[in-house]
């Protein structure tokens, strides 16, 4: 399976990504990368969503808990990031053989 993540691992790509989710589920884009989701209106149902919507945009294992602890754009990308290059090293194990 390919996963539409960037080839290029780019936090910066993610981040447009996670800014994109973040203004659809909040219902605007009135926010830094920054910027802390509960100060720009969010709440835990539409954290929800937004962990929803990113797990089947990118195809990888992000949790609700996850999307807490990193409550920034700009966190959750680097955290995204993280995610993919684990994803990454569990898929070449398996195909491995591991």
């Amino acid at each position: 399976m390919t996963s539409p993540l960037p080839t290029d691992g780019t936090t910066a790509d993610l981040a447009a990504r996670v800014r994109t989710a973040w203004a659809r589920g909040l219902g605007h884009d009135e926010f830094h990368d920054d910027e802390h989701f509960f100060e720009v209106g969010g709440h835990s149902m539409c954290a929800v969503r937004i962990v929803r919507a990113l797990k089947t945009e990118l195809g990888i294992p992000l949790t609700v808990r996850d999307f807490f602890a990193h409550p920034t754009v700009a966190g959750l990308a680097l955290h995204l990031t993280d995610l993919a290059a684990t994803a990454g090293d569990g898929t070449a194990r398996a195909e491995a053989g591991a």
